[in-house]
């Protein structure tokens, strides 16, 4: 974890002269629409992003549950079972975003609202800063818990977004209520999620993304993933391996089973649409 943030500071003070600077003052008016990633998630986080009133959001995840540790044999994990996520949401205003999805490991239904609360360049970088929040109710348990309010799980995500030439980046950290609804006692998850985005050109890019467990359940180990996006034609693109093979939000926050520097990752895709 601690190299991860190392190197994300290092990309961020190399890519900026504005630190050597002091911009402790207006130097021009507030302005609104900025835009610092294109999508409304990086990999499994969410960015500031939201829809412009009335477009439609299509989004369509998959992550393979064979680690492409079993190489050729498996397909890199192509032979395996997966996890997958559909999801649709709706731009309420420029600022509201909705969204509903469904992962099919235990028939996860998650309902998410994104509000975009700020956008400011008076800093001298471009900066946004988001609240999301959700419930998720657990449709499908092997073994359903006496308390059916344990199928339930609530979370919230801080975001703050900004740039510095080709690269954005992000902080979100987030909370997570009821973690692991088999869990005998009702868990909690703060967490402290953070990604960079380095944008080659209008269509292509890269992505790391990390989302260590901070206080509070967990599952075996923090997630990290890394990536490539591809915009084109109002679709985005994005392939990555990670060890987290959970694609609903409350079951994402709630970490991953295997070791990421073990190798034990997954390759997952993401596909989403503006409608």
């Amino acid at each position: 974890m601690k190299k991860f943030y190392l190197i994300l500071i290092f990309i961020i003070t190399s890519n900026s002269s504005v630190f050597s600077q002091s911009k402790w003052q207006r130097t021009e008016p507030l302005e609104e629409n900025i835009s610092i990633f294109r999508s409304v998630e990086a990999l499994s986080l969410p960015t500031t992003e939201t829809m412009q009133a009335g477009n439609i959001y299509f989004h369509i995840s998959h992550k393979f549950l064979v680690p492409v540790s079993e190489g050729f044999s498996e397909l890199f994990g192509f032979d395996g079972g997966i996890f997958m996520r559909l999801a649709l949401g709706y731009g309420i205003t420029d600022d509201l975003f909705a969204s509903i999805g469904r992962s099919n490991h235990n028939g996860n239904i998650d309902l998410q609202l994104k509000y975009n609360l700020l956008e400011t360049k008076q800093f001298g970088l471009p900066i946004a800063v988001a609240i999301n929040g959700g419930a998720a109710y657990n449709s499908k348990v092997r073994n359903e818990p006496e308390d059916k309010s344990r199928l339930l799980q609530y979370y919230g995500n801080l975001i703050l977004n900004s740039k510095t030439g080709k690269f954005g980046f992000g902080i979100v950290p987030s909370f997570l209520y009821n973690s692991n609804i088999e869990c005998s006692e009702c868990q909690f998850s703060w967490t402290l999620g953070a990604y960079g985005q380095y944008f080659f050109n209008e269509r292509w890019s890269v992505i790391a993304e990390a989302n260590p467990t901070l206080n509070g359940w967990r599952q075996y180990y923090d997630t990290y993933s890394i990536g490539a996006e591809v915009e084109t034609a109002g679709h985005f693109f994005k392939v990555f391996i990670s060890n987290n093979v959970y694609t609903n939000m409350s079951q994402f926050l709630s970490g991953a089973t295997s070791a990421f520097d073990k190798g034990d990752v997954h390759i997952g895709f993401v596909i989403t649409r503006v409608l």
